[in-house]
């Protein structure tokens, strides 16, 4: 609509204001409210002039998720599949990208029981339907909603919703020497799983929303010949583009997640008698699935709606975006939304939206939580490839004012105090040069006194499991190895290499 009313003022201004000649045109989009014209440079000035003066709103879309879990025993007791849930239509056009598919080939199959749910898309039609069993089953703990975001995008642009968290694993094991001997490090990565949602919705029509959805759900799984440290990781991804209602929800189904867990079953007292009570014991292994359902309805926003709604971008000094999201989110209204990181912002930020008086209380709680006197952090890095003064030469260039690094050679360590921003900074930081020094290197050591023979020996005391040491003329020799290594190599032959 708005797109019309402005399409018909410049045309009039093209029409009367100026001669429209034969190349000038004009194309409109009427999801988006978007229009392009091709004119001539002098009637593109004067429209330049006049456009700022005419009162425009583009549409906006609140995207409303639920992530929902539920059992696959209660699931299949209940009779709420799909299917039944909802009365369900096909998804309108195919899915694209990847999908792992663990079941059946269709709903038939899986009311028999055969299999899990597939990842795919369905459109509620019987919406009532879908709440009332959804309900009972929360009323009654056989289900849960894990998570009900809300973010309002404008028509034409991607709302991302992120549901995760961080899983750590084991990424490489090195070793340093201590005392003449090599101690194992573990060094962890982290990796994110749980539900991100890429939604781009657009306006059709008074009442439509034709939606381009792109789900990423990630689990792990932990396994008897991994264990903990060496999770499998899992990843669901399957693009899809559907036109829904005004208020008409989108389900997802498909993702199951299963947690084997062992049990010990026993007779009652006799299996806990001592010596004997182990014959009356027994370990079962059991399997828990969870259906993971996912619900998207897109809402257009009515001139009223929107009326009242205040957008602020808060940038944090000190706080971390990330952290600071989930105590804002506890003040905002059932119609507010935040936003981590959005594009249009600077690094660590949060975009809200919601009424003045709760941007008022957001803010108020970022006086006081966002100091860094509230933010104040000490982190100690134990370096094992990297040089502690190299390493405080990057670290400085991420401080803030108040925050400092102290090194302690003896044990090739940083100590570092500054804000938890600028110490997620410095993580990152560190663990990039650790990275890129745990890498062998080879360089040649030039001897001025001592033969290369008599401190080869001594030289291998020093090197890590992955170092070679060779001779390769009386006072030269060939180090390989990561570059801490070479540096105790080269300080141990300053120290010797005299007359």
């Amino acid at each position: 609509m708005v797109g019309k009313k402005l399409f018909i003022c410049i045309l009039v201004l093209l029409s009367f204001s100026l001669p429209l000649f034969a190349e000038s045109s004009i194309w409109i989009d009427p999801s988006t409210g978007r229009i392009t014209v091709k004119t001539t440079r002098k009637q593109m000035r004067e429209l330049e002039k006049i456009l700022p003066k005419l009162s425009v709103q583009t549409r906006q879309i609140q995207i409303e998720a639920r992530i929902i879990e539920v059992s696959t025993q209660i699931t299949k007791k209940f009779g709420t599949y799909l299917e039944q849930l909802t009365g369900l239509e096909v998804k309108e056009s195919p899915g694209e990208g990847s999908s792992f598919i663990y079941g059946p080939k269709n709903l038939s199959d899986l009311s028999q029981g055969l299999g899990s749910l597939r990842f795919t898309f369905y459109r509620i039609t019987n919406e009532n339907k879908f709440e009332t069993i959804l309900n009972m089953l929360l009323s009654r703990g056989m289900a849960r909603i894990l998570s009900s975001p809300r973010v309002v995008t404008v028509s034409g642009e991607v709302a991302g919703i992120y549901v995760t968290t961080e899983v750590p694993y084991l990424s490489s094991i090195t070793y340093r020497v201590v005392n003449d001997k090599e101690v194992p490090e573990e060094h962890y990565s982290y990796a994110t799983v749980g539900v991100v949602l890429q939604v781009l919705p657009r306006i059709v029509g008074e009442d439509l929303v034709e939606m381009s959805v792109i789900p990423l759900v990630g689990d792990y799984e932990v396994t008897a010949e991994f264990g903990s440290q060496h999770p499998i990781f899992k990843r669901q991804i399957s693009p899809t583009n559907v036109t829904v209602k005004d208020g008409e929800s989108l389900v997802i189904g498909g993702l199951i997640s299963r947690k084997k867990s062992k049990q010990t079953i026993g007779l009652p007292v006799v299996s806990h008698l001592p010596i004997i009570g182990n014959i009356f014991k027994s370990r079962v292994e059991t399997t828990e699935e969870k259906n993971l359902i996912i619900t998207i309805k897109p809402h257009i926003l009515k001139p009223r709606e929107i009326r009242g709604r205040v957008k602020r971008i808060f940038h944090l000094k000190y706080a971390l975006a990330q952290e600071v999201a989930r105590d804002v989110r506890k003040l905002l209204s059932p119609d507010g939304t935040i936003e981590v990181n959005p594009k249009e912002a600077s690094p660590n930020s949060i975009l809200v939206r919601d009424r003045e008086d709760k941007i008022k209380l957001v803010q108020s709680l970022l006086n006081e939580i966002g100091t860094f006197k509230s933010q104040q952090r000490q982190k100690i890095y134990k370096l094992s490839y990297t040089n502690a003064e190299n390493a405080k030469k990057v670290v400085e260039s991420f401080l803030s004012p108040y925050g400092s690094v102290k090194v302690i050679k003896k044990e090739n360590t940083l100590i570092v105090e500054d804000g938890a921003y600028q110490i997620s900074l410095i993580n990152s930081a560190i663990s990039v040069l650790e990275q890129y020094n745990s890498q062998p290197r080879v360089e040649q050591i030039q001897l001025s006194f001592i033969s290369a023979d008599k401190v080869a020996e001594k030289i291998k005391t020093f090197l890590s499991t992955q170092g070679t040491v060779k001779i390769v003329g009386e006072k030269t020799i060939v180090v390989r190895d990561n570059e801490r290594v070479i540096e105790k190599i080269k300080e141990y032959l300053t120290e010797i290499d005299k007359p």
